[in-house]
């Protein structure tokens, strides 16, 4: 019997009646996405029409943390990267569904890994989801201690005849270090009857799209207003900084935007975007021009989603950035991210826990990924911070 099918079938049988008002609430809000979605397909033909024939492709995308496979498998209109679902051989497929067949039925640790080829693509699914993952280096490494070289001091420079000497250039290297020594991740209780009642593909729908965009939304916060990356853009000098709450929600000013895209050096060849929340964008484009009263910026809505330019620079929206930051966090940055470094250790690393609430009738998956973050060249960044007086 194939595994994957074996897998299945072994699920249906380890459920019990518990959390069935859960279950009535899952089902109702899966519904009611539905009817949005059905509402857009059938109002946009051309739309429902390429849905249809994207349907079980194969697409290879060339993504900052690698070349990954998927298969199209969806309908989401709403966020289209959900209908991404990695496309692992037979081989790899066959394995990691074993791998939770062990989990569900032998009694040990109750802590198994999926293969390598699997972890690397749950890592590509996560960058899908995550702005860090997609816009800053990847460095992927097999080590927990990473240095490497930066510029240091620029090279000193003068005018000689010839048969004197021209100035020492006097060059200076600095040097990043990462160490990395946390996991970043979490773990989600599923409950058994969902399991059952949904048919559900453990690998393709929940596995990969839940715990990969925890893990890429949980990069986005440690990249801007983390704690445990080595540095995170929050720790940036150059920009414009208030004090409190409220000063941080007036802030959004126009002689304060220009002030953050020109305080990186542009000059240097920098491809600086916005990273902001939503409310931040939402109070840009409430902007209006002094003299006429019109509006300074209107976005276009691209795919259910905020898109345009600010400054002529594209704006991307963060939701791990606080609409309203704590003391020492930012609201707004300005800057190129790949001037800014996350180095990986492995893949994503999958496992399964039957055994912590079997008598709750509930399977525990656990995800999480080994990286560290550090800042090539902070003058490349520009932060609307909040720092207390």
């Amino acid at each position: 019997m194939d595994k994957r099918e074996e897998l299945k079938g072994l699920i249906k049988e380890v459920i019990t009646d518990s959390l069935k008002g859960d279950i009535d609430t899952i089902r109702a809000e899966a519904d009611a996405q539905k009817e949005v979605n059905a509402k857009v397909l059938e109002d946009n033909t051309e739309l429902k029409a390429r849905f249809d024939a994207m349907q079980e492709k194969v697409v290879t995308l060339h993504q900052n943390t690698g070349v990954h496979k998927y298969v199209f498998k969806g309908y989401d209109t709403q966020r289209p990267t959900r209908n991404f679902k990695i496309d692992c051989s037979k081989e790899v497929g066959d394995e990691t569904a074993r791998v939770i067949l062990k989990a569900l039925t032998e009694s040990n640790t109750g802590a198994y890994a999926v293969p390598v080829e699997y972890s690397n693509a749950l890592l590509g699914l996560a960058e899908l989801n995550s702005v860090a993952l997609a816009k800053a280096r990847i460095f992927n490494t097999s080590t927990s201690s990473i240095k490497m070289p930066t510029k240091g001091t620029r090279a000193t420079v003068d005018a000689q005849a010839f048969a004197t000497a021209n100035a020492a250039a006097a060059t200076a290297l600095g040097q990043l270090t990462f160490t990395i020594d946390k996991r970043i991740g979490s773990y989600e209780v599923v409950n058994n009857d969902v399991l059952m009642d949904q048919n559900f593909d453990v690998v393709g729908q929940f596995v990969e799209p839940m715990m990969a965009e925890t893990i890429g939304q949980a990069m986005d916060g440690e990249m801007f207003n983390g704690t445990e990356f080595t540095t995170s853009i929050s720790a940036c000098a150059n920009g414009v900084t208030v004090s409190g709450t409220v000063a941080m929600a007036a802030a959004v000013t126009y002689a304060n935007l220009v002030a953050l895209a020109y305080a990186v050096e542009l000059e240097r060849g920098l491809r600086p975007e916005w990273f902001m929340p939503r409310g931040a964008l939402k109070d840009i484009v409430a902007l209006v021009s002094a003299t006429t009263g019109s509006p300074i910026f209107n976005p276009v809505p691209i795919s259910g989603g905020p898109a345009g330019t600010l400054l002529g620079y594209p704006i991307n929206i963060v939701p791990q950035i606080a609409d309203v930051p704590a003391n020492g966090s930012i609201r707004i940055a300005f800057g190129d991210p790949s001037k800014y470094i996350i180095a990986i250790n492995g893949g994503i690393v999958f496992q399964v826990n039957p055994y912590a609430s079997m008598k709750e009738g509930l399977t525990q998956f656990i995800g999480y990924a080994r990286a560290d973050g550090n800042m090539e060249d902070a003058e490349a960044f520009a932060v609307l911070l909040r720092t207390d007086a």
